[in-house]
């Protein structure tokens, strides 16, 4: 016998614990789950995965003990079923990744259109062509008339994230409208 199997065999799963499955599975849990998520994390990169890997083995371990000839192969059976299964669970990410639909470029959304519809001008043509972040900035600060706390709230950013978007969105405005307006005052 192999040095291997001879020490699984003197392991906690000896003959008295093996035919108890749930004590013989709480032995190998306890002797080897830190080692076997160690494996899942180093073949997946990923802690909560690993985890979740570890688990399913031992879970497999478990309703299938009555199908284990030799219970001194358990640990060998268990990395088995934790290789594989970060194996599968690799292969489903990446099945995942490439089947996933591309990314949709922003759309204006069922306001704006309206909007769009009722309202064209130059300052909605302004408006339009500022960065997303900025022009929200404009749009709480300024139209809904909301506080810099409240517009940050709303956004997702801090105060000075919201007085720097709205102070580069407004210079972007006055020097796009002064340009309208300019050409406008020409045409007269």
């Amino acid at each position: 016998m192999s040095e291997r199997s001879s020490s699984l065999e003197s392991g906690p799963w000896s003959a008295e614990v093996s035919s108890d499955p749930d004590a013989a599975i709480t032995a190998l849990f306890d002797g080897q789950y830190t080692r076997m998520l160690r494996v899942a994390v180093v073949l997946l990169g990923d802690r909560a995965a690993a985890e979740d890997v570890v688990q399913d083995a031992f879970l497999g371990l478990h309703s299938g003990w009555h199908r284990i000839r030799n219970k001194s192969e358990a640990v060998g059976y268990l990395h088995r079923s934790v290789v594989n299964g970060a194996r599968s669970r690799l292969r489903r990410t990446l099945v995942a990744f490439r089947l996933r639909p591309p990314r949709q470029p922003d759309m204006i959304s069922a306001e704006e259109a309206a909007l769009a519809a009722l309202i064209s001008g130059p300052l909605l043509a302004a408006m339009r062509a500022l960065p997303r972040r900025e022009r929200e900035a404009v749009l709480f600060r300024h139209y809904l008339d909301l506080s810099e706390q409240q517009t940050a709230d709303a956004l997702g950013v801090g105060a000075g994230s919201v007085k720097a978007y709205s102070s580069r969105g407004l210079a972007k405005l006055r020097v796009a409208l002064n340009g309208t307006i300019a050409a406008g005052e020409q045409r007269s």
